[in-house]
């Protein structure tokens, strides 16, 4: 429109300025042209005006696009940084742009800028199939990627050194459990001749009593052959597990049982014990043999750790929903380093001893959803707990495992272990 108006110039005549009529004509047509322009100029500030408004909005917006661009862009890279797997983009030309500290950490080197196939060439011994073998010792999960359009790969490294272990563990376990089997039921075949054999054995003291020498040669091979049936017992036992018969019984029950049983061998050794209780109408429910079982091998042991003069005193009182049942001689001790082994199986301090008593009598008690504790001190003698639960809302399975929820079972059973050791050290 400024061109327009440009273009409309208007002629003065000489001769029209001396008729006012023409100059006042040319006044009003000059004026018309002036507010046109006027007008075009106010419109071309005024679209002026909104082009500079869009163009701020669009400013604006852009900016506002580039600021969560760069704060997506700074949380994928603090993702990134932080991801526990290692993540590598090479280029098309098999050089790494890009990569997290956990791939640095794994291939310990700084990698950005290198050749992805010579840091692989130096970094790996082996690999079988997405599986690397690091000479660090590593084991990492490779997995990849290809971009589109040939721009390179993505790179993913998984630390699996920990789940291998496991594996090979879990492995090593199974094995081991199909020895245990195959062990058990071994000394299981084995029982029946060993027994008959012990039964003849016993019955050759009859035509060796004349013959000093082959009386003794007789004895020696019975008392192998009791050590033979006393290591397949316990590994019977041991394999057994939590593998009992479920029965009710009162404490009195198992007490007098125990009693009637080592009552020769008290005898024999000369060995004194005091049973103190006044729980004995409290009821049980699991395997009185098997928990017979537990207390004998105590005794036992208790009796062939007293040199002389062996006292041994069986208490039993309860603490926090547990029975407790402590067993206390007054033998020569264990140290430290002895009490740390004493529940492994096949550990053992004396001579024919087959090392399975204590790992058999705990794996009872532990059957029964107690424990078997000790406490001891050199020159002061052993003490073993034996902490059964009281709770009579729980069943006693053959699985060996409760009706209630084990969680609960373990707070009381933590709670009778404190007090246990407790009172022991203020004794």
């Amino acid at each position: 429109m400024q061109s327009s108006a440009h273009s409309q110039a208007i002629p003065v005549d000489p001769a029209a300025l001396q008729n006012p009529a023409q100059l006042v004509a040319a006044f009003e047509q000059f004026g018309r042209l002036s507010e046109q322009l006027q007008q075009s100029y106010q419109e071309l500030d005024q679209r002026a005006a909104e082009l500079t408004e869009q163009l701020a909005s669009a400013q604006n917006e852009r900016l506002i696009q580039l600021a969560a661009k760069e704060q997506l862009a700074h949380r994928l890279e603090t993702l990134l940084n932080a991801l526990p797997a290692g993540v590598l983009l090479v280029d098309a030309n098999g050089r790494i742009t890009t990569a997290n500290p956990a791939a640095e950490l794994f291939l310990e080197q700084s990698l950005i800028g290198k050749q992805w196939r010579r840091v692989y060439a130096h970094r790996v011994s082996r690999h079988t199939g997405q599986d690397l073998y690091l000479n660090s010792g590593r084991i990492l999960s490779l997995k990849t990627q290809s971009l589109e359009s040939d721009q390179g790969e993505i790179i993913l490294l998984d630390d699996i050194s920990e789940q291998r272990m496991l594996e090979s563990l879990a492995d090593r376990e199974n094995r081991l459990a199909a020895m245990g089997q195959m062990a058990a039921g071994l000394a299981h075949q084995l029982r029946t001749p060993l027994a008959s054999a012990v039964l003849y054995a016993s019955q050759l003291n009859q035509f060796t009593e004349n013959d000093p020498k082959q009386n003794k040669a007789v004895e020696k091979v019975r008392t192998c052959m009791r050590y033979l049936e006393k290591l397949i017992n316990d590994m019977l036992m041991y394999a057994k597990g939590g593998e009992f018969s479920e029965q009710k019984f009162v404490l009195d029950e198992l007490l007098v049982t125990f009693n009637t049983r080592i009552e020769n061998r008290l005898r024999e050794s000369g060995t004194q014990l005091r049973i103190i209780s006044q729980l004995n109408e409290i009821q049980l429910i699991g395997s009185m043999d098997a928990l017979v079982s537990v207390l004998i091998n105590l005794a036992e042991n208790a009796m062939e750790a007293c040199d002389e003069n062996c006292n041994i005193d069986l208490e039993v009182y309860e603490q926090a929903d547990y029975l407790i049942i402590a067993m206390r001689d007054n033998g020569p001790g264990l140290s430290v380093e002895q009490q740390a082994k004493i529940f492994q199986p096949f550990f053992t301090q004396r001579e024919g001893g087959t090392g399975l008593g204590l790992a058999v009598a705990q794996s009872i008690v532990q059957a029964h959803h107690g424990d078997l504790l000790l406490q001891s001190q050199l020159g002061k003698g052993s003490s073993f707990y034996v902490c059964l639960p009281l709770n009579r809302g729980e069943q006693f399975l053959a699985s060996g495992k409760t009706v209630q929820p084990e969680k609960l079972n373990m707070t009381k059973l933590n709670m009778a272990k404190m007090n246990v050791e407790n009172m022991n050290e203020s004794k």
